[in-house]
């Protein structure tokens, strides 16, 4: 809660050159439990200007993006983390390469490749890599949402079946990015890298609780998972290699 708090006073200390609706997405669950006391955080986002969506049950990191699609479905929703800080100039960033490239998923920092190797799809996540190519377009690198953010444009998820909580809790439960990277490819998006500010700085919270400490032994494990109810997912990806070599 702490570095929510510390979180959103970055962002929205960001100057931007168009409004900017800002959006903290809760669990009713998580918060309903009687294990935490939500006042001081909403109060905080209140005094911030920052809408409060409850969502019912817990679809973990997934709810960041899902249900504030379902609320606004006609606008760009720019993904970040609540335990990182954005150098200045970084909301702007974003807001100047949509303008530039309007259709494409732009995102800050990637920290790990996908590929397919021997008929399996496979990402390099057991250690973390840093892949930035400013402002250029990438065919296999996958965003890491909460590291610097990602820009989906209106209009990039449009299948009911990427809104199906039981189907992606079950094919990939604990990693957000890697289902909305599966359903990218699988519709024929392109991604491209922030041209400028792509490095945040990590606040000072728990990370004993971070998914990526469950998600970076089991990506392989998403990734076929989703391909074996969706062949034209590793069929794209094989068509996304060949574009980059």
């Amino acid at each position: 809660m702490r570095s929510c708090i510390e979180a959103w006073r970055n962002i929205t200390a960001q100057a931007h050159s168009e409004p900017v609706h800002y959006v903290l997405v809760l669990s009713r669950e998580e918060w309903g439990s009687g294990k935490d006391d939500a006042i001081r955080l909403l109060q905080a986002m209140d005094e911030m200007n920052v809408e409060v969506i409850w969502d019912n049950g817990n679809i973990l990191s997934h709810k960041k993006l899902i249900p504030t699609i379902e609320h606004y479905p006609n606008d760009d929703i720019l993904v970040v983390d609540d335990d990182v800080a954005h150098p200045d100039g970084w909301l702007q960033t974003f807001i100047d390469d949509h303008h530039r490239h309007p259709s494409d998923i732009i995102y800050g920092v990637s920290i790990s490749r996908v590929d397919v190797v021997n008929g399996r799809i496979a990402e390099d996540s057991i250690q973390r890599h840093v892949y930035i190519s400013p402002g250029k377009r990438t065919y296999l690198c996958k965003p890491a949402n909460g590291s610097n953010g990602t820009l989906y444009p209106a209009g990039t998820f449009t299948d009911p079946r990427f809104f199906d909580r039981e189907l992606l809790m079950k094919l990939s439960p604990t990693s957000d990015e890697t289902w909305q990277w599966a359903w990218a490819v699988m519709t024929g998006k392109h991604y491209r890298c922030l041209s400028a500010h792509n490095y945040p700085t990590i606040l000072d919270a728990n990370q004993e609780c971070a998914l990526w400490n469950i998600n970076r032994n089991r990506y392989n494990d998403y990734h076929n998972a989703i391909a074996k109810v969706f062949p034209e997912y590793k069929e794209k990806l094989i068509e996304l290699k060949e574009k980059e070599l």
